[in-house]
């Protein structure tokens, strides 16, 4: 519990005890990253059913949940995927982008990749069905555990180190029933929060229970494809891949749900 709460704590602005951070601890709770996904998630299943139930517009809708991940995860993913972004598209050498991504300063790439992050976010957000939100935060922490498993860490010391040695077939394992934890629970958030127009059917509760597991299916192909890109460019991964590939597979989950479920 002691390393949830770290975890929690850590990738998250909620309010938690405060427990000493040590990298043992962190090392042991990295796989438990899924589960900061799913609390990200339950939040903004409720936030959703609120906005949906006073009747808000499709925009504001989308602005509203845009705002409260951001302001529940800090943005500290958009971060690393701007240093990605900077490093990776910079086309210099190997020593070089990993110099670039450790820069706090921003270019160009990393800014295009914040605002189009944040485009796609909000215009999934303005019509995405609500199931999709308790799956989506747990599809993005569980590839970044996949990503961790398919390379090394490319860097001699970094925050994102013991993420990096966490990665193991224990980690890969942990990702995959996560994936098909969060699945099935849109079946029972379906049940729970869908409109009574759309309870009058119990089997379309199936309905977004299968578009997850296609979207988890291609959100864990393109990390896949991302990691083979960082192991090829920068010789494995960092902390800043890690927050781009949270991201990225987010996005990826959040826009197959939404075409398929429509």
């Amino acid at each position: 519990m002691k390393s949830f709460i770290t975890m929690l704590g850590f990738f998250t602005r909620l309010p938690v005890p405060k427990i000493e951070f040590t990298e043992e601890r962190y090392g042991k709770a990295v796989k438990l990253m899924p589960l900061v996904g799913l609390v990200i998630g339950a939040i903004l299943v409720v936030i959703v059913f609120v906005a949906d139930l006073v009747g808000a517009p499709a925009l504001v809708r989308g602005a509203i949940v845009l705002c409260a991940y951001i302001f529940i995860t800090g943005g500290m993913h958009f971060d690393g995927l701007a240093d990605t972004c900077d490093g990776v598209l910079s086309g210099r050498t190997r020593e070089q982008s990993l110099e670039i991504m450790k820069d706090s300063r921003i270019g160009v790439f990393g800014t295009l990749g914040i605002f189009l992050a944040g485009l796609f976010y909000f215009a999934v957000f303005s019509g995405v069905h609500i199931t999709a939100l308790i799956a989506f935060p747990v599809c993005g922490r569980a590839c970044c555990l996949i990503s961790a498993s398919l390379a090394p860490y490319a860097r001699e010391e970094g925050m994102g180190r013991t993420t990096g040695a966490a990665g193991g077939p224990v980690s890969f394992a942990a990702a995959i029933i996560a994936l098909f934890g969060a699945s099935f629970l849109t079946a029972p958030i379906y049940i729970l929060f869908a409109v009574p127009e759309e309870q009058s059917v119990a089997l379309l509760a199936l309905v977004p229970l299968v578009c997850s597991l296609i979207a988890s299916a291609a959100a864990v192909v393109v990390t896949v494809f991302m990691t083979r890109s960082f192991k090829k460019r920068l010789g494995g991964v960092t902390g800043d891949t890690f927050g781009a590939v949270i991201e990225v597979s987010s996005i990826v989950y959040l826009l197959v749900f939404t075409l398929f479920y429509g």
